[in-house]
């Protein structure tokens, strides 16, 4: 995962950064209203008025330039889903998330509420195609990366290709319905309450 504070790639100007602002406007403009419009990054606010942050992160190649897109939105406060951790796709079980190499050591972190997120997201992550996805804890809230394969942009200099990767059909809806299930999880620890 990238610095936050790093120089943001669509910072820039000239026309290749200026053809990747506008199909980022484009591809945040399918999950909602754009709310802002920066320069780096758009915000959106989804039908059911969840925040989004779209942006891209660049690499450099030779003779091509992919900015990835990365979608970030904050959980709620108090949110069960533990941070620290990161999408695997090697379960025997399928996809799920697991402790990062960096995050919260396995110890510190309540297996329960993984177990349960896994038990609700693995459905979601079944159908979506990512490159990556994290929950991490930023300045004392639950914040939740995703970068998808479709959205990106890519540009190629021989010969000379300007293109925007679409999301397969569906896509933007169960990545919004995977959004959802985060920001609505409880885990079942969580729900019962005090022990009596």
């Amino acid at each position: 995962m990238k610095n936050s504070r790093c120089r943001n790639t669509l910072d820039g100007d000239g026309p290749i950064v200026e053809r990747a602002r506008q199909a980022l406007a484009l591809v945040a403009g399918q999950f909602g209203e754009i709310t802002d419009r920066g320069r780096a990054r758009m915000r959106v606010a989804t039908a059911d008025d969840t925040e989004l942050v779209f942006e891209y992160e660049s690499g450099n190649y030779i003779f091509s330039r992919v900015y990835n897109l990365r979608i970030t939105t904050n959980l709620p406060a108090g949110s069960a889903v533990p941070a620290g951790i990161e999408v695997s796709y090697r379960g025997k079980d399928g996809p799920g998330f697991v402790t990062t190499s960096t995050g919260a050591s396995t110890s510190a972190m309540d297996p329960t509420a993984l177990a349960d997120l896994n038990s609700i997201v693995r459905d979601h992550l079944r159908g979506i195609d990512l490159l990556s996805a994290q929950v991490v804890a930023e300045a004392g809230r639950r914040v939740l990366h995703l970068t998808p394969m479709g959205g990106s942009f890519v540009w190629v200099l021989i010969p000379p290709v300007f293109k925007a990767t679409a999301f397969p059909p569906g896509e933007v809806d169960r990545i919004l319905s995977l959004v959802r299930a985060f920001h609505e999880f409880t885990s079942a620890e969580t729900s019962k309450g005090p022990h009596t």
